[in-house]
């Protein structure tokens, strides 16, 4: 067990497993896979200086009870917070995590496929009772608060390369001013191939869900399209069958608009 700050309950509860710290995502959360002899589970931990934005994982445990019975998502096993920091324990879900999927297949068509079946599943579910809002109103506000403590992803180096923008400020005012009316359905937030799992040529999970919520049905289409341009080899005749299995004309504003949206977190 690594030297974390665990409560005796929760050191008590994962005496028997081994941890091995998960160094793959971009997320300040710490995320530990807790390999036991009958079981695998999820310890992920986030700082008090997240508390209360979409980066606090007691969010993203309110949102997965919300969802339980909705869309396949993980079991939340327990939630504390304890010196300074929020502990969320989890049952691992069954598959194969997008990216792993493509790895083995590498095959673009079946990756899209998964991208528009996970759209369809994301926007089934009736927005209208949830309690957990994404509105870009609310992101642009969160943003506000992370830039003022200086907790952003201000370096343009790790944007996309056709951002237009070098300076984060003149970005953010170009957020604010450019806000889109917005069509809501539930969102994921950071629908991406590592937040997916696959099993028997499905989805058979969704992970990361700390920014889910109410969003515009724009919002994670945007993340698929900016996934099949880096990751399938931007052919355009990747993003027309997107497009045709989701049975749309796409919106290419917003979709422009969400994802420098996502640039500075």
């Amino acid at each position: 067990m690594p030297d974390l700050m665990l409560s005796r309950q929760l050191r008590q509860m994962t005496r028997n497993y081994r941890f091995v710290q998960d160094t793959e995502g971009m997320s300040p959360a710490q995320v530990y896979r807790l390999e036991g002899s009958a079981q695998t589970l999820y310890l992920k931990i986030s700082n008090h200086l997240f508390h209360g934005t979409t980066y606090d994982v007691e969010r993203e445990k309110d949102i997965m009870l919300w969802l339980k019975g909705k869309l396949p998502v993980a079991e939340v096993l327990h939630f504390e917070q304890h010196e300074g920091s929020s502990f969320l324990l989890m049952s691992e879900v069954h598959g194969l995590a997008g990216a792993a999927d493509y790895e083995k297949h590498h095959d673009p068509e079946r990756m899209i496929h998964f991208y528009s079946e996970g759209i369809r599943m994301l926007q089934s579910v009736d927005p209208s009772d949830c309690p957990f809002d994404n509105r870009a109103e609310h992101r642009l506000a969160e943003l506000d608060s992370l830039l003022s403590q200086n907790l952003a992803a201000v370096d343009p180096a790790h944007w996309e390369e056709d951002t237009p923008f070098q300076d984060p400020q003149e970005l953010y005012t170009f957020l604010k001013d450019h806000r889109p009316a917005e069509d809501l359905v539930f969102s994921h937030g950071d629908f991406c191939d590592s937040n997916f799992f696959v099993q028997e040529g499905k989805i058979s999970a969704f992970i990361d869900l700390g920014r889910s919520g109410k969003a515009d049905r724009w919002y994670d289409i945007a993340f698929c399209v900016r996934s099949i341009r880096n990751d399938l080899g931007n052919r355009p005749e990747h993003l027309d069958l997107f497009f045709e299995l989701l049975g749309v004309q796409p919106d290419w504003d917003k979709i422009r608009y969400y994802i420098l949206l996502d640039e500075l977190f």
